[in-house]
């Protein structure tokens, strides 16, 4: 179990430092709360001549951290989890109290932002795997299982998020993913020749705070010798707006490659002209000619 998490420790340092070097600004770091539901996660067997299913239920509830780095995202999570026994059958379906199991999850997602002209939000896909880390398992009397480990799954993870933007460098994320998750060892194990296991399926709802940090390779500087210089634009889609601000209304899109003049470099948001298009850009979007 401890070789376990400083394995998982070591590949979210690793992957943290891979985002900064590899993944141009803006990043952004933050948390909020995060709810799990897993389920159809067991082993069906034949009784009789009749196929009979039978897993684990997981309802998790906790917090979560991310990473985000414009194209990938890194999360790790803590959760309380109600764990239910069911079983599905000819005169055999039913459920029954298993315990609980608190658990470290790590996810790591590739997004592709989509920053649309008429909306004043971020939306993205999110594709990508986690792994499932159970600390510890208790039945419904209270006593602790042994080999909590036995339980850890590895899962894959599709679905889309969204960034709100709420004032300055803060905004509001919120994502929805369905995960699939593959058979624990536990499963494994207690599947007999013949029986198969079954895929651990089921929503994920993350809603969180994140703060926007902006990076100064590949970006523009925030001098104010630039004034009066050209640059490119260095986003697939940059929103120019009326205003300082991403609250204020949009004036027009730019593609990436687009030659800018730079009329007021001051602060994070700065002035630009390109054709008849005259307003202001996050600068972070800006890289020198």
């Amino acid at each position: 179990m401890k070789r376990g998490i400083s394995i998982l420790a070591l590949f979210a340092i690793v992957a943290t430092g891979a985002f900064a070097q590899w993944f141009p600004p803006p990043m952004s770091a933050g948390g909020g709360l995060l709810f799990d539901w897993s389920f159809n996660n067991g082993v069906e067997t034949n009784i009789s001549g009749s196929k009979v299913s039978m897993g684990l239920r997981n309802l998790s509830f906790g917090g979560f951290g991310f990473f985000d780095a414009t194209y990938a995202e890194l999360d790790v999570s803590f959760a309380y989890g109600l764990l239910t026994m069911v079983t599905d059958g000819p005169g055999m379906n039913g459920t029954d109290d298993f315990g609980s199991a608190l658990q470290l999850g790590f996810s790591l997602l590739g997004k592709y932002p989509l920053n649309l002209a008429s909306l004043p939000f971020t939306l993205y896909p999110l594709l990508g795997v986690d792994y499932n880390l159970v600390l510890s398992v208790k039945n419904k009397d209270g006593d602790s299982a042994d080999h909590p480990g036995d339980l850890n799954q590895f899962g894959l993870l599709a679905g889309a998020g969204l960034d709100f933007p709420l004032t300055g460098a803060l905004y509001l994320k919120g994502e929805v993913l369905f995960h699939l998750r593959f058979a624990s060892k536990l499963m494994k194990d207690t599947a007999s020749s013949g029986d198969s296991t079954t895929f651990g399926m089921g929503p994920r709802i993350k809603i969180g705070v994140g703060y926007k940090f902006y990076g100064n390779s590949g970006s523009a500087s925030s001098s104010s010798s630039r004034s009066g210089r050209y640059m490119l634009v260095n986003s697939d889609t940059l929103n120019v707006r009326s205003g300082p601000s991403a609250d204020t209304s949009l004036v027009g899109t730019l593609p990436r490659n687009t030659r800018v003049q730079v009329l007021d470099s001051s602060g994070t948001w700065w002035k630009i002209k390109s054709g008849n298009i005259e307003g202001y850009v996050n600068s972070s979007y800006l890289k020198a000619e």
